[in-house]
């Protein structure tokens, strides 16, 4: 792990003792837990500027309910704290000194490996196809960096509450988006068939939002859009919401 990559002490403590009991056979389980209380939620800030990631780790520290894992200036680095202790929210700087690639391939590994983890791009690119191709992978929220610290802690609870948070030119891409995606009203799917409906609250789960979220976009009730997720999942064939879109993803549907 290079200098930048920072792994929080009581974490980098209990790996460094799990290393020793495995080479002198006192392991006892060959699973544990991050040392991180179950109240606070898990988070991985991903900057290539120290400076940013130094702020962002002041801004979380007193918050009893977030609790910063690590820190790290590149995919590889970032990769490695979170399949050591998965993070529940992560937040991107998709500008990562290699170019914007290599800040949205992150984002796409970090929602495949880790299907439950929660996606914020924090960044100051102004490119749009950059946008439109994170939206497209499904992070759940995109902020500039310039955002007042208040909106930035904002923004992290509200997407550790199920929700989504872009900002004013982001949210304009999320609409082109899925107007640009949009599907005839019945989807082929294997065997069965996707509803008009099924497709749209799917490219709605698909930019992270939540059933409130949807079911105020398309003028539904929560109720209804539960019974289109689970539909949705039976159609798929998978067994949780989670799992809903990267396995449409995968099959080319979204």
């Amino acid at each position: 792990m290079t200098t930048d990559a920072v792994l929080d002490p009581d974490v980098a403590v209990l790996d460094r003792a799990l290393t020793r009991a495995a080479t002198t056979g006192t392991a006892r389980s060959t699973t544990t837990e991050c040392p991180t209380a179950r109240r606070t939620a898990r988070l991985l800030i991903v900057d290539g500027e120290a400076i940013v990631r130094f702020g962002l780790r002041q801004l979380f520290t007193p918050d009893p309910d977030v609790a910063v894992i690590g820190e790290a200036a590149s995919p590889r680095d970032a990769l490695v704290i979170a399949d050591r202790c998965p993070p529940d929210l992560v937040i991107l700087d998709v500008e990562l000194g290699r170019g914007d690639s290599a800040g949205v391939e992150l984002a796409r590994m970090l929602l495949e490996r880790h299907r439950g983890v929660r996606v914020l791009v924090l960044t100051g690119s102004r490119d749009r196809e950059v946008m439109m191709r994170t939206v497209r992978l499904g992070v759940h929220g995109y902020l500039r960096k310039g955002a007042e610290t208040a909106d930035i802690a904002r923004a992290v609870h509200a997407l550790l509450r199920g929700e989504s948070v872009f900002d004013t030119r982001s949210a304009g891409v999320v609409t082109d988006v899925l107007r640009e995606e949009d599907r005839p009203a019945v989807r082929q799917l294997g065997g069965a068939m996707l509803t008009d409906r099924e497709n749209q609250v799917l490219r709605l789960l698909a930019v992270g939002m939540s059933n409130r979220e949807i079911g105020s976009r398309l003028l539904i009730s929560e109720a209804t859009v539960k019974f289109h997720v689970r539909n949705l999942r039976d159609k798929l064939e998978v067994r949780r919401r989670t799992e809903i879109v990267y396995t449409a993803t995968r099959q080319g549907i979204v």
